[in-house]
């Protein structure tokens, strides 16, 4: 759901952000000012609700109180707000106002395109925005295939499950908004401020994370591409193994090696495919129908 707010006030549309940080986090907010909305341009279209400055929309009072209000809400179509569609609210009003908003949003999380989906193998494609209150959610949905296909539980299931949100970390924090593991060593929360900001900002708004879920009995095989420029395979793992240059993002790198079967990297460094490997030997092989004579065996390893 998008959230367009119209003020030439900086302090209004902070207060309107860190509500929205607050009690909306699944909005989009996007700003004009009000001298260009005024003038008729709309640069966002069809965007569903909008929040105008109290005191932009002065003459428009508050009849219970008689006041200006804190905002002004309404909805827009085709790009003109819709008449007599106007809500006065004070700031308590706006905040219910918000959360309800966000609620009702209709809008997908993800996008998933299951390609191939048997009893015995599934290929499955994800495209993602960036939002990084999807990471648990995308984690979840992909350690599913552990449990659907019987590859692993227990012990080995939950130490694969922080080299995969390690994986994801890095694709939407480090990759798609682009900011450092420095960040996180000084204890403060600008790490996690940066990323809520960049996320409404283009061109990191704009990014999304692409994936490929392939699983079966015997294993499974997670890509996981960004947006981002990659970074030096070859130096992070240089640095992995000297440990006074170790930093946050080496840690990482040496946890996605230690709880996956196998890691690779594409030659840019901006897609990383996570291999777990079942644990049983003696999984039940699909069936092969042979064309040419129609007898039913098992398929062979080779």
């Amino acid at each position: 759901m998008k959230l367009l707010v119209i003020t030439s006030d900086a302090s209004f549309f902070r207060q309107i952000h860190e509500i929205c940080r607050t009690v909306a986090p699944s909005l989009r907010v996007f700003h004009q000012s009000s001298d260009v909305w005024e003038a008729g341009c709309c640069a966002e279209k069809n965007i569903g609700a909008f929040v105008l400055d109290g005191a932009v929309g002065a003459t428009r009072r508050d009849q219970k109180n008689c006041g200006i209000a804190f905002a002004v809400a309404w909805t827009v179509c085709q790009n003109m707000a819709t008449d007599g569609g106007q809500m006065a609210l004070s700031r308590d009003e706006t905040v219910l106002w918000l959360r309800e908003l966000s609620t009702m949003t209709t809008e997908p999380t993800f996008l998933e395109d299951v390609v191939v989906q048997s009893p015995h193998v599934r290929l499955a494609q994800f495209r993602i925005p960036t939002r990084c209150d999807l990471i648990p959610v995308i984690r979840d949905r992909l350690l599913r295939g552990l449990r659907d296909f019987q590859v692993v539980e227990g012990t080995r299931e939950n130490h694969f499950c922080m080299a995969l949100e390690e994986a994801l970390n890095n694709a939407f924090y480090h990759g798609n908004l682009e900011i450092s593991s420095e960040l996180k060593e000084d204890g403060s929360s600008r790490f996690v401020d940066l990323a809520r900001e960049r996320e409404q900002l283009l061109p990191w708004k704009g990014r999304c994370v692409r994936i490929t879920e392939l699983v079966s009995s015997f294993g499974l095989w997670v890509s996981i591409q960004d947006d981002g420029a990659g970074f030096d395979v070859a130096a992070a793992i240089e640095r992995c193994n000297d440990p006074e240059a170790l930093l946050a993002s080496g840690r990482g790198l040496l946890m996605m090696r230690a709880f996956s079967d196998e890691v690779f990297y594409n030659a840019s460094g901006n897609e990383v495919t996570l291999v777990l490997y079942a644990d049983s030997q003696d999984k039940e092989l699909p069936l092969f129908i042979s064309a040419e004579t129609g007898e039913i065996t098992k398929l062979a390893l080779n």
